[in-house]
């Protein structure tokens, strides 16, 4: 009986010591969306409104498929220069474990992005895009949903490109936080 209760007790704290050295991106938002050099703001898509965007099947299925966006930005400020490093090197650990799946990496004008997914191509649960710049500083965003498809979420974000996609409240919603997202 004591042999048996070693084991568990070992297995407990191994399990314990294995979870707690690894920081998980929604802690990282959790830990982050009080903290007064962030801008934090969690956008469900019921606040999009469809009505007036005209989509097609497969853009309208990817907007669907999306259930929250979580947007976090450490502005570049003066006070928060020296946290910005810090703070990419956190997040760049976080993302680039093999639970994500790189998806592509762009930049342009010192801007630095990087988009990210979680799942398997016809059902992704979870979508990153982490851009980063010396200027203006860093923003995370992570888009939830269920069964998110890639080649529909490509469509979607070319629609988003050409202005067929209402985007007044997330937009207004911005504003009051002061990014500009034109």
């Amino acid at each position: 009986m004591k042999s048996i209760a070693k084991i568990i007790g070992i297995a407990c704290v191994m399990l314990l010591i294995s979870c707690g050295g690894e920081t998980s991106l929604q802690k990282y938002f959790v830990d982050h969306q009080d903290d007064k050099d962030f801008l934090a703001v969690d956008v469900p898509t019921s606040l999009l409104d469809t009505d007036k965007v005209s989509l097609t099947a497969e853009e309208k299925e990817a907007l669907e498929s999306i259930k929250k966006v979580n947007f976090l930005a450490l502005p570049m400020k003066d006070a928060t220069k020296a946290r910005y490093e810090e703070e990419k090197v956190l997040i760049n650990k976080i993302i680039d474990t093999e639970k994500y799946e790189t998806l592509m990496r762009f930049g342009s004008n010192g801007t630095k992005a990087i988009v990210k997914y979680q799942g398997d191509d016809d059902d992704i649960d979870e979508i990153i895009v982490f851009a980063s710049n010396k200027e203006r500083g860093l923003a995370l965003v992570r888009v939830l949903g269920d069964n998110m498809r890639a080649e529909n979420m490509a469509k979607l974000m070319k629609a988003i490109d050409k202005g067929n996609v209402d985007l007044d409240a997330i937009k207004k919603i911005a504003g009051d936080i002061n990014i500009d997202l034109d």
